[in-house]
């Protein structure tokens, strides 16, 4: 498991998040009710992948209520979504077997995650989740590009997890704006704007192929 660091990623404070990845991945911390669960997934890399994301946020809020990770009170909301009293908990995973990997944050405020590998995506993605004032974005980052489209994808998805509608409310509703010089830096903040929830700020960094994404609420402090 891998921590991120909190001011290298300029998280506010109270949030804290964990990559896990199958290669490096401790012993899987559930719940019987999760346990349960898991006999139900069908696919090995679903069941991997769940496995990796409950770890993941269970080991973060053990650390801060101070009981075993199979103790945490982490239940599933009515939309979906992981909740924990007095917390806000956002977990995201891909597959790809022993490649499996999974991002998960605890918070005392909202928070939303995505990670995403960087794969051979649609061309015209971009189209389908961008504003039109969104495209000279697209051409700071070097063009619809296989990176591009997945850190635009990840960005947008991370703010969407954050106010609980995922990509239901639909790429659009998220309007991001970063700085780039002809490609996706490997590490930085990002703006976003959505609707129905206001203004957020999303870290992302690059972790060999993959994109990791942590937004928050924009009037949080960060440390």
């Amino acid at each position: 498991m891998t921590d991120l660091d909190p001011r290298e990623w300029g998280f506010p404070v109270g949030l804290d998040a964990r990559l896990v990845q199958a290669a490096d991945a401790p012993p899987p911390a559930l719940s019987a009710g999760e346990h349960a669960r898991l006999g139900t997934f069908g696919h090995p890399d679903r069941r991997r992948q769940f496995a990796l994301g409950r770890t993941g946020a269970r080991t973060l809020a053990a650390a801060r209520l101070g009981v075993a990770p199979e103790a945490v009170p982490l239940a599933v909301g009515a939309d979906g979504a992981p909740e924990l009293p007095g917390f806000h908990v956002s977990i995201a995973h891909t597959a790809r077997a022993d490649r499996a990997a999974a991002l998960a944050a605890v918070a005392t405020g909202p928070v939303g995650v995505d990670l995403e590998r960087v794969a051979p995506r649609r061309p015209d993605l971009w189209q389908r989740i961008l504003n039109p004032e969104e495209h000279a974005l697209l051409d700071r980052l070097g063009g619809p590009t296989d990176d591009a489209q997945t850190l635009l994808w990840t960005l947008k998805e991370a703010v969407l997890k954050g106010q609980r509608t995922g990509f239901r409310a639909g790429g659009r509703s998220v309007r991001l704006d970063l700085d780039a010089a002809g490609v996706p830096p490997d590490r930085a903040h990002a703006r976003a704007e959505a609707d129905g929830s206001g203004a957020w700020t999303v870290a992302f960094g690059r972790d060999g192929d993959l994109w990791l994404a942590v937004a928050w609420p924009y009037e949080k402090q960060t440390r």
